[in-house]
């Protein structure tokens, strides 16, 4: 394509975004540290959103975020509760899948004892999280030789800071209804860098003490849906150091709240995934697998893992996985 004609098409593209969805640019720009770049986004951002309001053109940006499967609500969704373990579905009995009593959890909970899985009677594995979670599930049920049934439910684009966006605490009493999993792996907070609003309209600066405070609460909360009380095991692994600074900052900054929160709820387990997926823990594309040899493990965005590098990350929930299921070899 013509140098001209590609640049007036990135060019109407922006503007597109621009005016049907205003809102994310605000939301952004509040969430900025003072200074140019955060007085000249919301200079330009807040008349626009006002005017997209005004004449509904932001509602195009729900009705297509609706048409790829995201939960958009007009008037946004609740906001996560830490104390929230209503609408949990009923207990279900089912057999040799359904834990015995026993054990105590991380927390210092008792938790159910868990049943020995097998080829006949797969462990029920739900991999789910953001576009980071891609890729784990075929690796997982590969690397378990039939004795994990894995069930993969990726949510591009989403996380725990825009429940406006995504609900994902709505989104995982469903995953439970639906598919009952007995245990749930977790990839999450690719998406998350950026500031919180609350219901009060106001807004916790990414990173700032309030701000962790908030993703904290919320990260617990949506273990516990996903726990049941220990009822179900849930592995929620760190995001690896990625090629670009400012966010693999925000990912360290990620772990380090999500490693804490696990702390509080029964069957839940952080996984560190960092040393393995990356040199000395900084951050590179290529790096040595299980056998020795050196593979592209990264994908060219710097971020995601590609089947190799989901490879690593597999064997290293299967160990995990069996020190609390004690799966067959």
């Amino acid at each position: 394509m013509h140098a001209g004609r590609a640049t007036r098409l990135v060019a109407t593209g922006l503007g597109m975004l621009l005016v049907f969805d205003a809102s994310r640019m605000v939301h952004a720009g509040e969430g900025m540290s003072p200074g140019a770049t955060r007085s000249l986004v919301l200079a330009v951002g807040r008349p626009l959103d006002r005017i997209t309001s005004v004449t509904g053109l932001d509602g195009v940006t729900r009705t297509l975020a609706a048409a790829f499967g995201h939960e958009v609500g007009a008037g946004g969704s609740s906001q996560l509760s830490a104390d929230d373990r209503t609408a949990l579905p009923p207990r279900t009995v089912t057999g040799a899948g359904t834990p015995q009593p026993g054990g105590t959890g991380s927390s210092g909970t008792t938790t159910p004892r868990l049943r020995v899985p097998s080829a006949a009677e797969p462990l029920r594995l739900l991999v789910t999280g953001d576009s980071l979670s891609d890729g784990l599930g075929p690796m997982l049920a590969s690397a378990s030789a039939g004795t994990i049934h894995a069930d993969t439910d990726t949510r591009s684009g989403t996380g725990l800071v825009r429940p406006d966006f995504f609900d994902w605490a709505g989104h995982a009493r469903e995953q439970i209804a639906n598919r009952d999993p007995e245990a749930i792996v977790v990839a999450l907070g690719g998406n998350d860098g950026q500031a919180i609003t609350m219901p009060d309209g106001s807004v916790l600066r990414t990173g700032s003490p309030e701000w962790r405070a908030e993703y904290r609460r919320r990260a617990v909360a949506i273990l516990r849906i996903w726990s049941d009380g220990g009822r179900r095991r849930v592995y929620w692994i760190s995001l690896p150091p990625t090629r670009e600074p400012t966010l693999n900052d925000y990912f360290r900054q990620l772990g380090e709240i999500t490693a804490d929160a696990v702390r509080e709820v029964p069957g839940a387990r952080f996984v560190n995934i960092d040393d393995r997926l990356s040199k000395n823990g900084e951050y590179s594309s290529y790096l040595t697998d299980d056998h020795g040899r050196t593979v592209l493990a990264r994908t060219r965005d710097g971020v995601h893992l590609t089947l190799d590098g989901a490879r690593i990350a597999a064997n290293i929930l299967i160990k995990a996985v069996n020190a609390d299921w004690h799966i067959p070899s």
